[in-house]
């Protein structure tokens, strides 16, 4: 797993190992199943994630109770919500898993 986060990382910079050790010492990696939601929709992200397997879903609910689907996330993808742009920091989103590892 540390493999991949070290490719990931590589495509934007270029880092020794020691920076790279350094880095992914302060990282958690963490296994979620199958419809586990790590965000609620108006709730203040406090997470970024990485998705090493699986496939993650950004959806809202829209005025008439609709699910809008906005992205879906991959292998080898970031995500991060955070809303500094908005005044309360809420999630205008719920993130998802949709495909687990296993």
């Amino acid at each position: 797993m540390e493999e991949i986060l070290k490719k990931y990382m590589n495509r934007f910079t270029t880092l020794s190992e020691e920076e790279q050790q350094m880095i992914l010492s302060e990282l958690q990696i963490e296994e979620y199943k199958k419809g586990t939601v790590l965000l609620r929709q108006g709730n203040v992200p406090l997470k970024c994630y990485f998705v090493l397997k699986g496939c993650v879903r950004q959806h809202s609910i829209d005025e008439a109770g609709k699910e809008v689907t906005s992205n879906f996330y991959t292998e080898e993808q970031a995500i991060s919500n955070f809303n500094h742009h908005k005044q309360d920091k809420s999630s205008s989103f719920f993130i998802n898993l949709v495909k687990s590892k296993n």
